[in-house]
């Protein structure tokens, strides 16, 4: 329920200054992407799929791939030992591991005297226009990607078109020379298109289809390539090239997209660059995680034509997953979780037999790092295998999604069992020494890659996820009752293991006396710039350092003063939304706004999609590449909606992450943890009014956003209040509007 309506600017007038297929204009129906970019009078249309992977290779697990074994490598300094304990599958002398494919892409060559004047991103409608002229008049050519149809669609081009040639991926140097390498055949191909057969998964059959100006493209799986060819004929034969055909192809997806965006929360703010970047990370989370289709990947279905996509476009579960999703809370979206969430049901058996081969229980689940759509391992590093973290982090995103939901049936028949999993397999990785545990064998993702540099005991990381699931099981049975034998063992864990790991601070400051500050791990302080910000996530996104603490609160902020000490040389663009929001959750409103422009100037292209490098030097040492990856682009979003919401610690504040430079703005239809709705008035530098609809029976804890007298008007009562912490009890159906109180 968006209690005030707010209009943002939906249409997205496009560059046609495109050198490649990522500067395009991203379609997508969460299955099926397209691409669309320009070269001269040439229309490109990069297409790909979600689903279209080679299966074959991977990591192989051996029988001695335990973590008894892997613990007694490093800890004798074996680390090329532990390297070797989990070998990549070699095929024809070299590593094969499981990857997305690369498809192709179609030129649609325009007539000589034919000029694209102008493109457009309609998102409420999942489309694409271009303005062209021709023989003294103007032409509009409209693209989409039908919801519930693996197709690209044009329309309206007339007598434009000169020709359109299609190329399969093994057109291009890069995928050719990948499908020589690896035994697979050449696609059939042919004038309407190509069919790839593939030596174990399903041959894909890439077909068009022509009449006059309007085009009709469709991928579709067979289990051989005439059965493919058939199956996209009959999306194509679905299709009536028309321009009413097309209006009724279409239909469905405008009105899928208008339901999506009905639903989602608005913002309004005096800074056209970040509401586009907001928007358009909405409409790219869609896209990548469309409810009801695909959990999201690296690139998603905007995979290039000319390589396989980098990473193997696969699912990296150390950051990257979490990022591509973590808008979904905040925006009302939360159906985008849900792809997410099927998948990993979907494998847990295999997560069970990771955790009893790994460390030998019955009773866990251990999700490796970075895996292919079925949860095998797509490479293997040792660093990567110990990380539990990734399984403990899909466990909050679940308890996030049912504390916003407020799903109390989802919380205890699925967040709660995952959870205790997750949390046996920690245990059965600590040790105990005397009165306290310890964890001998952890990692800060990515730091010191899979080298000795790369070990230490009790990561904070580690400790902060073993905190969540300790603190929430706990909370849980307080409220519930479920299991007092879990509750026990979590509460001698929170009791016996450091919630996180501290050592003297770096970064001294004269007259004031020597203090603490959040360590990777024992021993080992932040030493270098570190693009993957783990040692902080206790502030975001596990929410488990409490700030009213003196000695956490200073802990946290020695971190944060040696964190910009070591600034940002090593950052990769999704490093920049996670940083926004952590300087919001600490006070520096000013300094995330500044990191959301440094994304956009430093890492993203014209078309705002990011990259991993930055766009050029001076800035980091990772600059260069071509490299698209779509999780920063769409964490930009939840930094952005951070400005405006944030639940800390069960409070929810409103306009504290804004910059005071923002004088006015507002928003509609922001969820919050509790499942609350909520939107918001800012005037001339003073919140004038906050509304919040309740969707369950709950307690809001709201920080008085008005520093000062309140006015609450509830069912028609209006009632007053100075407190700094509003805490009201709130009914299924209530609306609350809480109002500036000052005469």
């Amino acid at each position: 329920m968006k209690a005030v309506e707010i209009s943002p600017a939906y249409d997205v007038s496009w560059t046609l200054d495109t050198g490649y297929c990522h500067d395009g204009i991203p379609l997508s129906n969460g299955v099926f992407g397209a691409l669309i970019w320009f070269q001269d009078r040439t229309v490109m249309l990069t297409i790909n799929r979600a689903d279209y992977w080679d299966h074959r290779g991977g990591t192989i697990w051996r029988d001695d791939c335990t973590y008894g074994h892997l613990k007694s490598l490093l800890e004798s300094g074996e680390f090329e030992g532990a390297r070797e304990l989990y070998p990549t599958m070699m095929m024809n002398g070299k590593e094969k591991r499981p990857t997305r494919l690369a498809m192709g892409r179609f030129e649609v060559r325009l007539k000589p005297d034919v000029r694209i004047h102008s493109a457009f991103l309609h998102m409420t409608e999942g489309e694409a226009r271009l303005v062209c002229s021709h023989g003294g008049s103007e032409h509009l050519i409209r693209l989409a990607v039908p919801i519930d149809k693996p197709m690209l669609l044009m329309s309206g081009g007339g007598e434009l078109i000169e020709s359109v040639k299609p190329m399969p991926s093994y057109s291009f140097g890069k995928t050719k020379a990948y499908f020589d390498d690896f035994g697979i055949l050449a696609p059939a191909s042919m004038e309407d298109g190509w069919v790839q057969e593939l030596p174990e998964d399903p041959a894909c059959a890439v077909w068009m289809r022509q009449v006059g100006g309007k085009l009709a493209i469709a991928a579709e799986y067979g289990a051989d390539p005439e059965k493919a060819a058939r199956a996209a004929n009959a999306h194509l034969d679905s299709v009536f090239l028309s321009d009413a055909a097309y209006a009724a192809a279409t239909r469905g997806t405008r009105e899928h997209w208008r339901a999506l965006w009905r639903q989602a929360a608005d913002i309004a703010l005096p800074d056209a660059e970040i509401e586009r970047m907001y928007y358009l990370g909405i409409y790219r989370m869609l896209g990548n995680s469309m409810p009801g289709k695909i959990a999201p990947t690296l690139q998603g279905p905007w995979a290039e034509e000319y390589r396989n996509p980098p990473w193997s476009c696969d699912y990296h579960f150390n950051i990257n997953v979490q990022q591509c999703l973590w808008p979904a809370y905040g925006s009302n979206l939360l159906d985008c979780l849900k792809p997410l969430f099927s998948m990993i049901d979907g494998w847990k058996p295999t997560l069970a037999l990771n955790a009893k081969r790994f460390v030998g229980i019955e009773d866990g689940y251990m999700l490796g790092h970075s895996v292919d759509d079925r949860g095998r391992p797509v490479g293997g590093m040792w660093t990567g295998t110990i990380d539990q973290a990734n399984t403990s982090w899909i466990a909050q995103m679940m308890w996030q999604y049912a504390r916003y939901a407020g799903d109390e049936e989802y919380m205890l028949g699925e967040v709660y069992p995952f959870m205790k999993k997750a949390l046996n397999v920690f245990r059965a990785m600590m040790e105990q020494g005397g009165e306290r545990y310890s964890l001998p064998v952890t990692v800060s993702p990515e730091y010191g890659g899979s080298s000795q540099a790369g070990l230490g005991r009790n990561s904070t990381f580690f400790l902060v996820n073993v905190r969540f699931l300790c603190e929430k099981l706990l909370e849980l049975e307080e409220k519930y009752g479920i299991d007092s034998v879990t509750a026990a063992i979590a509460s001698d864990i929170c009791a016996k293991l450091p919630p996180y790991t501290a050592g003297p601070r770096q970064f001294q400051e004269f007259g004031k006396k020597p203090g603490l500050e959040l360590y990777l791990w024992e021993g080992q302080p932040l030493s270098e710039s570190h693009r993957h910000h783990s040692h902080l996530a206790g502030i975001f996104p596990f929410d488990t350092i409490n700030m009213d603490d003196p000695a956490q609160r200073e802990a946290v902020s020695n971190a944060y003063k040696s964190w910009i000490d070591k600034g940002m040389g090593r950052w990769a663009g999704w490093s920049m939304p996670w940083a926004s929001i952590l300087h919001n959750r600490l006070g520096r409103a000013d300094m995330a706004l500044l990191s959301l422009h440094l994304l956009r100037e430093l890492y993203m292209m014209p078309s705002y999609a990011t990259r991993h490098n930055a766009n050029y030097e001076g800035f980091c040492q990772f600059t260069g590449g071509d490299t698209m990856q779509a999780e920063a682009s769409i964490a930009a979003a939840a930094a952005v909606l951070e400005m405006y919401v944030q639940c800390v610690r069960g409070t929810v504040r409103v306009f504290e992450g804004l910059s005071r430079r923002f004088k006015d703005a507002s928003f509609a239809g922001i969820r919050a943890e509790g499942a609350f709705l909520l939107s918001g008035i800012k005037t001339g530098g003073k919140v004038e009014s906050v509304t919040v609809y309740s969707e369950r029976d709950e307690t809001i804890r709201l920080v008085n956003p008005f520093g000062g007298r309140v006015s609450i008007r509830k069912n028609g009562a209006i009632g007053w209040t100075e407190e700094e912490i509003i805490t009201l009890e709130l009914h299924s159906g209530d609306c609350v509007v809480f109002e500036n109180g000052r005469d």
